[in-house]
């Protein structure tokens, strides 16, 4: 078991985890921060299970998320462009476009 993600106790382990799933519906598992496509979405996972559990042969768990919209946000890119201008030495020309509108584009 790498220390990097999980830690072992007296009474309890911690293990951290990924899951990604894809639109298509398939899912992966991953020790450490995978790499995600545009279909895919990843949540960062934490289970601590008490030591006395691997005493009992089942273990059961369901994950529910919300279908609720997630909130606003808003990127300020002319402070993006500026950032990378700094950083990368050059002009940028920076677009943020809905992934609806990118679909219907093309």
């Amino acid at each position: 078991m790498s220390p990097r993600h999980s830690f072992v106790g007296a009474r309890e382990i911690s293990y951290s985890f990924w899951l990604v799933f894809d639109a298509d519906g398939s899912m992966r598992f991953s020790r450490g921060e995978p790499s995600v496509s545009r279909d895919e979405r990843a949540m960062a996972c934490t289970a601590t299970l008490p030591r006395s559990l691997f005493s009992t042969p089942t273990l059961k768990a369901t994950i529910g998320i919300s279908d609720a919209a997630p909130s606003a946000f808003h990127i300020d890119v002319v402070a993006a462009g500026a950032a990378l201008r700094q950083v990368v030495g050059c002009d940028i020309d920076l677009q943020v476009i809905r992934h609806e509108e990118r679909d219907a584009n093309g």
